[in-house]
């Protein structure tokens, strides 16, 4: 029992180790923009999805010097007379779980 003992203690500092390690923070694989919108046709959020940053604080950075560049580029769906109200940066999709109305 005694040599037994300092085995399942190595053992229980290794696994210990690996959880803490797998519960880190991941890596995103991009950072998801939810721009908030004003316009006649009362569509009201668009959301892009840039693979090239991966973090919000990135994200906050550069989002106002790139607006102009991501509203040219909008597709047709959302109106060219639309005013940029806010945006939000997120790691996930801001999408996912809305349900949406029907018309």
């Amino acid at each position: 029992m005694k040599k037994i003992l300092p085995v399942i203690t190595i053992l229980s500092i290794v696994l210990g180790g690996l959880l803490l390690t797998s519960c880190g923070k991941k890596e995103a694989d991009g950072v998801y923009v939810e721009i908030s919108l004003d316009n006649d046709d009362d569509i009201g959020t668009y959301v892009v999805f840039n693979p090239n940053l991966r973090t919000v604080e990135e994200c906050e950075k550069s989002i106002e010097g790139a607006l102009p560049s991501i509203m040219a580029s909008a597709p047709p769906a959302i109106p060219k007379d639309s005013k940029v109200t806010g945006w939000k940066c997120s790691l996930t999709d801001p999408g996912e779980g809305k349900m949406l109305k029907k018309k």
